[in-house]
């Protein structure tokens, strides 16, 4: 089964990557909205994992009951309405209704260190440079994981609970 995984960014070209169970079909950047939303549309993955907050705090400030659970495990998320984190949550918010697939909210830092990896360990696998393509192949195998029944569920956001394919 396929999934994606997004590195969102407001400043500079998102990163996808596509995964077919474990092997990696797809990795790339992508300048738009409409490149991403033409990839899945495309590829046709079951589950989109997307760095970015996928929702709003309640009454439009402070942190998400997903932030504060989060810390508690010793996980650390920006809140989703702090200075520029504001435009990638608002971004984040509208590619989701786009998609045309399942999507789930990750934060790929959090998620290698939950799966018990470093993004330089996922640098040396993917033999790629690039830190975002390296962030976009943490969300799919985090959507990997979701979808073999291996993770927690803090509303939007997933948190993978073993390490898959690598």
């Amino acid at each position: 089964m396929l999934v994606a995984g997004v590195d969102l960014s407001v400043r500079r070209p998102s990163a996808v990557a596509v995964l077919e169970g474990c092997e990696v079909l797809y990795l790339a950047l992508a300048d738009s909205d409409d490149d991403i939303i033409t990839t899945a549309s495309l590829m046709r993955p079951a589950v989109v994992a997307v760095d970015a907050p996928l929702s709003y705090p309640p009454e439009g400030r402070g942190l998400r009951e997903v932030e504060r659970e989060l810390r508690r495990m010793g996980f650390k998320l920006l809140p989703p309405l702090m200075g520029p984190m504001r435009r990638l949550t608002d971004r984040g918010v509208g590619l989701s209704s786009r998609l045309g697939a399942e999507v789930i909210e990750i934060h790929p830092l959090t998620s290698m260190k939950a799966m018990g990896v470093t993004r330089g360990f996922l640098l040396r696998r993917l033999g790629v440079g690039h830190r975002d393509l390296v962030d976009a192949f943490a969300a799919a195998l985090t959507a990997v994981a979701y979808l073999r029944g291996m993770y927690r569920r803090f509303g939007p956001f997933v948190l993978p609970t073993a390490r898959v394919c690598v």
